[in-house]
């Protein structure tokens, strides 16, 4: 198919199609984007194949990597922090609903910038720089801990100021948290698939996160054996194997047309010659 003027592309698709994209691209020559999408939904038509198609290694490889960052997402230790911090920093500061307060300001503010960052910086820039946020935020709790507090799970024995300090380091990591692994692990899977097993596939990592959910509940369990400090330095731990997941799994889709992610996953980078850097309204404005 020769490559589409933006005349023709107006005369062959809906207008409310070619003014769709001009609106998102902020351009009125779309013609070539247009004839990609069209050549993909050709192509995807006539190679539908079910849900055998989940099997192709290619998709197979993308499925594996969206319930990894799903399980890992869960790995990093935010519910436990989310949903047990009054109780933890009750005993570390005796003011555990302040507390509690506190941390979850900084996950509702921290959510704002991750909204227009995820779109400049990038969903794997933003993975890789919330990973090393988050290790640094649990080590600085764990070693703060480890330094200033004498006491147990029954009574943590930290002066309050100090606590404070614990406190500020696991607000560290949930800002960390919230501005890359919180919204990137939903918004990767998701642009990840062709249509034809989108569907199927966001499912799977979304029951992986859950799954990944009930295990980690059980992590309460540890306290007694390994103290307050041992959780963090596990979490800790467990971030920096998110980190390393990262590098060396999940290529950057930022820019990258939808039409162009199959090439994307099969060699590693895009060669397509229908490859188009697309900037986002917010890149553009």
């Amino acid at each position: 198919m020769s490559k589409l003027k933006t005349g023709v592309a107006d005369a062959c698709y809906p207008s409310v199609v070619v003014q769709e994209l001009k609106r998102l691209h902020q351009t009125d020559n779309v013609g070539h984007e247009l004839q990609v999408i069209g050549d993909q939904v050709d192509e995807e038509l006539a190679a539908q194949k079910g849900l055998s198609e989940l099997l192709e290694p290619s998709t197979f490889k993308r499925v594996a990597i969206a319930m990894m960052l799903q399980v890992l997402q869960q790995a990093t230790g935010i519910n436990l922090i989310m949903s047990y911090g009054g109780l933890i920093f009750q005993d570390i500061t005796n003011a555990g609903i302040y507390s509690a307060f506190f941390i979850s300001g900084v996950n509702f503010l921290s959510t704002i910038p991750a909204m227009r960052w995820v779109d400049t910086t990038g969903r794997r820039t933003l993975l890789l720089i919330g990973a090393v946020g988050m290790v640094t935020g649990h080590l600085f709790a764990a070693i703060l801990f480890t330094a200033i507090c004498d006491g147990n799970v029954d009574d943590a024995g930290c002066p309050s100021v100090g606590g404070w300090f614990i406190c500020v380091g696991s607000a560290f990591f949930v800002f960390n948290f919230a501005i890359s692994w919180g919204p990137v692990c939903w918004i990767y899977p998701a642009e990840i698939f062709l249509l034809s097993v989108r569907a199927t596939s966001v499912t799977l990592s979304t029951a992986a996160n859950w799954a990944m959910g009930a295990v980690m509940t059980e992590v309460v369990t540890l306290f007694p054996h390994l103290n307050i400090n041992g959780v963090f330095f596990l979490f800790a731990g467990l971030c920096c194997i998110c980190g390393v997941f990262v590098y060396f799994f999940c290529p950057e889709t930022k820019g990258i047309m939808l039409e162009d992610i199959e090439e994307l996953f099969h060699s590693g980078k895009p060669k397509s010659p229908h490859f188009v850097d697309v900037k986002s309204p917010i890149e553009t404005a």
